[in-house]
């Protein structure tokens, strides 16, 4: 927004110039000019010398310019030039108000005796320079950005045309502009100038628009064309004082299309966008009016590469490798920052809507087909609607992601349901291998306070469940482990013999009870010719890493009358439990029978929403 408003500070000073002559040009031409400082006059009170955009020179120096070299310009040869309308004006050390804030200095110049002030304020000169300058782009509260060290020449061209060329210091880093202006009695007649640009800062920013710009009510540019390219996206927001960290991801960002810029609004119409290599079409609107600065907008990607925009650091390892060094290690690298400090700062800084769509969503795992989501950010408060999900497999789904630290302490909900997503792609991101695959239907309604992403896992509170009626793999051949295992053997360390195989099962079932980041097994059965084969209960700390578990199993040949003699319990770290074997006569307390399972929940039902801190 402030390269924009910057245009109108060029268009300030370069309006009264078109109608140039040769003396005014073959100074403009001269690779240096000296004032005439036997007439410089310093401003004793604010200047107007625009009326609309309002713009107001509160101070500064100003004196009548010349070739480098040549003789001094005698008074009344100033007085003539300036009399004329023909003077070529220096304004050194000057500071220049742009906009809403101007309305606290006087209007009229009536006032003003100097010559050199009169010119000014008149606009009655050739050409202005300045030199050593400051400007202040004025917004509705307060000041929307500063120039420092302003430097502009402007150069009269054939055909109406002017070229303003000059540096500018905005937060420290020097701006380098080149603007073309065009106008005729047609334009004026219209209120609308011709003008084109190109703004860089170094090979950080490279920025160039091309339309016109509509005079009055505070000035509107309008570029039918306009490109802007930003090389390192941590490195320009921290630039204009966001608290923007690097783990984001985004490194690169390209915009090209129409561009409209009004006051403090830059709206980026019917653009093309590319992030990082991800191409979008779309439109993007910065609003600097408010509190805080608000992004909103609508992309459409054709494919979107998430895994490279948040570099995920171990393509080529597997999930139980990264997973059993830590809790949160299975994580990628720049997302773990990213959970260690979801209270970044950056959250309270910017206030963000956009609308995200891609016909393909590429993660480091696995890739999704169609997907759609709304990201919303309030003062902090972070809503992640994925309202479409094409999940692999023939899968779909919605989830709703919030985050909220407006009491404190940072309150993260998850909610949602998938129907056919590949259980291991949801499981593989808690456990440290693939415990069961297949498809299946899932609820999801957990929530936590976060501190850091161990917190968060010890104080999971909500409930989660699903349902397999297509059948389903668990990675680990119980009915082996189980008959292997005589009843009050001395207990056996590790998975045993069923780590080397696998069990097929047609249906299975779970509900599971998250408390202060303990899973509390409500319901776990697997059905075979509707009957079931085994049961489980207890309980697994996720963030611990320990199970706590009682496997029953329907002896084979039994019937329904049948005792099942035993259960298999497991406890301990769940990669290298301790396992033993003991007596369970009683029929009425085993979950394996019908008559001790509680009602099943209807096909398609979700849990019960879990109550929200």
């Amino acid at each position: 927004m402030a390269f924009a408003a910057f245009a109108v500070v060029v268009l300030a000073v370069a309006l009264p110039l078109f109608l140039a002559d040769d003396p005014a040009d073959l100074i403009l031409r001269s690779s240096t000019v000296s004032a005439a400082d036997q007439s410089a006059f310093k401003l004793s009170q604010p200047v107007q010398i625009m009326a609309e955009p309002r713009i107001v020179v509160t101070r500064g120096t100003v004196s009548v310019a010349q070739p480098q070299g040549a003789a001094p310009l005698s008074s009344r040869a100033i007085a003539e030039l300036l009399d004329d309308g023909k003077a070529v004006l220096i304004l050194r050390d000057a500071e220049i108000v742009v906009g809403p804030g101007t309305e606290r200095y006087p209007e009229s110049t009536v006032r003003i005796n100097a010559p050199l002030a009169k010119a000014l304020a008149s606009a009655k000169y050739r050409a202005l320079l300045i030199e050593d300058g400051r400007i202040d782009i004025a917004a509705d509260k307060g000041t929307a950005a500063v120039f420092r060290d302003v430097n502009l020449r402007v150069r009269r061209l054939a055909g109406d045309r002017l070229v303003a060329k000059g540096s500018v210091h905005l937060l420290g880093r020097q701006l380098d502009f080149d603007t073309t202006i065009g106008a005729g009695e047609g334009d004026f007649a219209t209120r609308k100038l011709p003008i084109r640009g190109a703004i860089t800062a170094g090979a950080l920013l490279n920025a160039s628009f091309s339309g016109q710009f509509a005079l009055g009510d505070g000035g509107r540019l309008l570029a039918d064309t306009s490109h802007l390219s930003v090389t390192d996206v941590p490195v320009f927001a921290r630039w204009l004082g966001l608290s923007w960290p690097s783990e984001l991801g985004l490194e690169t960002f390209v915009s090209d299309g129409k561009l409209e810029w009004v006051r403090q609004v830059v709206n980026f119409h019917n653009g093309r966008f590319q992030l990082d290599g991800n191409t979008a079409a779309g439109s993007l609107l910065v609003n600097g009016k408010g509190e805080r600065p608000l992004i909103d907008g609508t992309l459409a990607f054709d494919k979107l590469d998430i895994g490279a925009l948040l570099n995920a650091e171990a393509k080529h390892q597997s999930l139980l490798a990264t997973t059993v060094r830590g809790t949160t290690n299975w994580l990628p690298a720049r997302v773990r920052h990213l959970l260690t400090e979801i209270s970044l700062p950056i959250l309270r800084e910017i206030d963000v809507d956009l609308r995200i769509s891609a016909q393909q969503a590429r993660f480091t795992n696995f890739t999704m087909n169609k997907t759609a989501a709304a990201l919303s950010l309030r003062d902090g408060r972070v809503l992640l609607d994925l309202a479409e999900m094409a999940l692999p497999g023939g899968g779909q789904g919605s989830l709703l992601l919030s985050v909220d630290p407006s009491s404190g302490v940072t309150k993260c909900g998850l909610r949602g349901k998938l129907k056919g997503v590949r259980i291991e792609n949801v499981s593989n991101l808690v456990l440290p291998r693939a415990v069961i695959s297949g498809p299946a239907d899932v609820s999801i309604d957990l929530s936590g306070s976060w501190d850091s992403p161990e917190t968060f896992l010890h104080s999971l509170d909500g409930r989660l469940g699903m349902r397999m009626d297509n059948g389903a793999t668990l990675e680990g051949d119980l009915p082996a482990l189980l008959t292997s295992m005589g009843v009050n053997e001395p207990p056996v360390e590790g998975w045993g013999v069923a780590a080397k195989g696998r069990t097929d099962v047609e249906m299975l079932a779970g509900e599971f009870a998250f408390t202060n980041g303990l899973a509390r097994i409500e319901r776990l059965v697997t059905e075979r010719q509707g009957r079931s084969e085994l049961a489980v209960t207890g309980s697994v700390n996720i963030h611990g890493r320990n199970l706590d578990l009682s496997v029953f199993a329907r002896t084979p040949g039994s019937n329904d009358n049948a005792e099942v003699p035993s259960v298999l319990n497991i406890n301990g770290r769940w990669d290298n439990p301790q396992l033993v074997k003991r007596p369970f006569p009683n029929k009425t307390e085993n979950p394996v029978y019908p008559e001790s399972r509680k009602e099943e929940a209807a096909p398609g039902a979700g849990p019960r929403a879990a109550t929200r801190g």
